[in-house]
């Protein structure tokens, strides 16, 4: 009896296992399913294989769209974000009109934020992802991911704020004080909103001390107190005006 029970178990299981395996006469919409529960199963190797097959075989169908936007979802599921890419892309040009179009740029932007590295490091990525998600919001202003659009954005362009002052930092400390001015003003200009404007003003501030050039070391840190009068590096400022103030002491 246990031997029959065994049997029929494995009888069973055999079958079963057959009949989740894609058939000839499927479907697309059978077939899409069929790669759609490996997705849900997170087996996205294989669910990237089966998109694929239903993006080929069932070109034209009304599955297609989704397939292709699944298998771009596969590959980012797997961080295989660049893949990812390429795929949301192929559904926004060749598929245009499909209703996941404004889901798929906004994944897209989403896989160059997934790729962009520390802020020490080359920025290709986070200018590829501040102008999708830019142009996500241009194209889709109403869309309900706009918020967490913006929210991408500005902590992108923190990161382009925090590298560009982070060079500042290097040409200070290397007493190239010109170079120094250059960067701090490039977070000013180009990042005003950032983190790290009140960085850069009292970067500025100490790279003029450095220099010994204290009538500009004055106008900054008068800029200082009327722009970031909550800063936490207030204390920090103040004991640069004490040093400026010893400075212009000595000169008399």
């Amino acid at each position: 009896m246990l031997r029959a029970g065994l049997l029929i178990s494995i009888v069973i299981f055999i079958f079963s296992c057959a009949g989740t395996k894609p058939q000839a006469n499927w479907s697309a919409a059978q077939y899409y399913h069929y790669a759609y529960k490996l997705f849900e199963d997170e087996d996205y190797y294989e669910a990237a294989n089966e998109f694929t097959v239903v993006v080929l075989r069932y070109a034209g169908t009304s599955v297609a769209d989704s397939a292709q936007f699944y298998l771009a979802e596969s590959h980012f599921k797997m961080d295989e974000y660049l893949i990812a890419a390429v795929e949301y892309e192929k559904l926004m040009t060749s598929m245009s009109r499909s209703p996941l179009v404004p889901r798929a740029q906004f994944q897209q932007a989403e896989s160059y934020y997934m790729l962009s590295p520390r802020p020490e490091l080359e920025q290709q990525y986070t200018l590829k992802a501040i102008r999708a998600y830019q142009t996500f919001i241009e194209d889709y202003p109403t869309h309900e991911l706009k918020p967490k659009a913006e929210k991408r954005i500005f902590e992108l362009r923190d990161k382009l704020a925090e590298k560009a002052f982070d060079n500042a930092e290097i040409y200070r400390k290397m007493r190239e004080y010109r170079a120094a001015i250059i960067y701090y003003d490039i977070v000013l200009e180009k990042y005003y909103d950032s983190s790290w404007a009140d960085d850069a003003v009292a970067g500025k501030i100490e790279t003029y001390l450095e220099s010994k050039d204290y009538t500009a070391a004055a106008k900054e840190i008068d800029k200082f107190k009327q722009q970031f009068p909550n800063s936490n590096l207030k204390e920090e400022v103040q004991k640069k005006e004490e040093r400026l103030a010893e400075y212009e002491t000595d000169k008399k």
